[in-house]
């Protein structure tokens, strides 16, 4: 690594949990952030300071000013322009050394799958159930790690998977085959601690997949801001789930 690398990343280099092989292997790391969101925005923003090296994100939605509270890389000059390429050149920006692509489409299932395909580590940030749930047959069927989170009102939730083993239960395993639409932000709010909270914690979870510090294959965590209240729970995969069954 070179001086200024090491001076970069010395804060998180000096944990013996990471050392300079772990800094090494996050350096390495191919992830793709779907979603720039609350979400999407925070988890972009630590990945990309704690250097993993190639970062893709995907949003085909226009920034608006009723986004700024939460969206944590956006300012009011950013007003109006695609999410994805203001994501790209704040990324940059915060850390000249990373490469990172911009995808500023809407993204059918083929288009996913090519994307999925080259990367080590997928991030759900959306709030979209039809594409959730595209996401995760698609890292099913290329064993990619999938961690997905989500956040409304006081509340929030991050779900890792890991389908490099085989144990591993899918998003479908949890919650069925037919969740209905969630409610969204517009109509039940957001506060934006509550989605800094869930992004910084999808962050953790890739820097633990990386850092192959993962205690279980796959894990689920809710939040209650309000009662300050965690749980965790360890899942099992369904033997007769129709997409990892």
């Amino acid at each position: 690594m070179r001086d200024d690398e090491l001076l970069r990343y010395s804060r998180q280099i000096v944990l013996p949990e990471i050392d300079i092989e772990g800094q090494r292997s996050i350096n390495k790391t191919r992830a793709i952030v779907i979603g720039l969101g609350g979400l999407g925005t925070v988890v972009s923003a630590y990945l990309a300071r704690m250097g993993v090296g190639n970062i893709t994100v995907c949003d085909y939605d226009n920034i608006d000013i009723s986004n700024l509270h939460r969206q944590v890389l956006f300012d009011s000059k950013d007003i109006g322009f695609n999410k994805a390429i203001i994501t790209k050149e704040k990324l940059n920006q915060i850390n000249p050394d990373l490469e990172v692509k911009a995808v500023d489409e809407k993204l059918d299932k083929n288009k996913l799958d090519s994307l999925v395909t080259k990367e080590n580590v997928v991030v759900d940030a959306t709030d979209n159930f039809k594409i959730r749930y595209e996401i995760n047959e698609i890292c099913v069927n290329n064993k990619k790690p999938l961690i997905s989170g989500s956040a409304i009102g006081w509340k929030g939730h991050v779900l890792t998977l890991d389908f490099s083993k085989k144990e591993s239960p899918c998003y479908q395993c949890i919650y069925g085959a037919n969740m209905e639409e969630e409610e969204s932000c517009s109509e039940l709010g957001i506060l934006p601690p509550v989605t800094g909270l869930i992004g910084s914690w999808q962050a953790l979870e890739v820097i633990k997949l990386i850092l192959n510090r993962k205690t279980t294959p796959s894990n689920l965590i809710e939040f209650d801001a309000l009662s300050n209240s965690i749980r965790k729970f360890n899942l099992e995969r369904d033997p007769i789930c129709k997409v990892c069954g």
